[in-house]
């Protein structure tokens, strides 16, 4: 299995970035209406993401397995959108971890049958790079550079989708949520930049983390909440701000121990 650790980070990083930074919100809501041209535009992201992530090795090792993956990644997206479309928000806050769970056992089951072989292309360019460059490219740590990519990326962008489905599953009998929280318009537009603060936010909490600097993710939280003070005074915001950050900040903090422990 040693020598299917690169293939096995490449194919989850192309998981993630097409599911959370190159699938639109347009493509999202074609899928979730269960639309097969929602579908089909989401294979073509996973397909291509998935090859151009896999250049490394022989185009004929790589081009059937790239090909299969990203078709039962899509069967899966179908799988769960037929699901999610009869149910409500409970389900698809639990079908979003069991589609995660699906993906990666299938990119798990998938490897071990297939072959994977560094492109002769490839290690010349690895050389003629080390050459004028004096940069030595194969000394490198992929594996753990690979790793802290992709729990980067799942804690940033696949936050974003879990604490947006959780709120969904916590107020899932107030309709308009949102609006009853905002009050007005204004606060309306606060609240839904809420997911590019979070990103930030779990950005520099999973990077403290990490460096040992533990204490200074309460002034992250403390600026935060001083940038958001007179909101609180609605009680319902105030409310859906505190579970936000604590779930945006558990999810940082899951991240910096599993990059700790592995």
């Amino acid at each position: 299995m040693t020598g299917l650790v690169i293939p096995l980070a490449l194919s989850i990083l192309a998981h993630v970035l097409a599911d959370f930074l190159f699938q639109t919100d347009s493509m999202a809501n074609e899928k979730n209406n269960v639309q097969m041209k929602g579908f089909l535009k989401h294979w073509c992201v996973v397909f291509v993401t998935l090859l151009v992530l896999m250049l490394p090795f022989k185009l004929t090792d790589v081009l059937m397995y790239c090909f299969v993956l990203s078709l039962f990644h899509i069967l899966i997206d179908v799988f769960k959108a037929q699901i999610e479309s009869r149910r409500g928000p409970a389900t698809k806050f639990i079908m979003f971890i069991v589609d995660q769970f699906l993906h990666l056992v299938l990119i798990s089951f998938l490897l071990p049958i297939s072959s994977f072989t560094v492109s002769r292309s490839f290690s010349s360019f690895i050389g003629w790079f080390s050459i004028h460059t004096g940069l030595n490219l194969s000394s490198l740590p992929v594996q753990r550079i690979l790793l802290i990519t992709i729990v980067y990326l799942y804690v940033l962008f696949a936050g974003a989708v879990f604490i947006r489905k959780l709120f969904d599953l916590i107020y899932k009998n107030v309709p308009d949520y949102l609006q009853r929280i905002a009050g007005d318009s204004s606060v309306l537009d606060n609240v839904k930049t809420g997911k590019v603060i979070g990103i930030f936010e779990r950005l520099l909490i999973l990077t403290l983390y990490l460096t040992g600097n533990v204490a200074s993710i309460t002034i992250v939280i403390a600026a935060k909440s001083l940038a958001r003070f007179k909101n609180f005074e609605n009680k319902d915001f105030a409310e859906y701000y505190l579970i936000g950050t604590l779930a945006s900040v558990m999810i940082a903090m899951v991240g910096g121990m599993i990059l700790k422990v592995l």
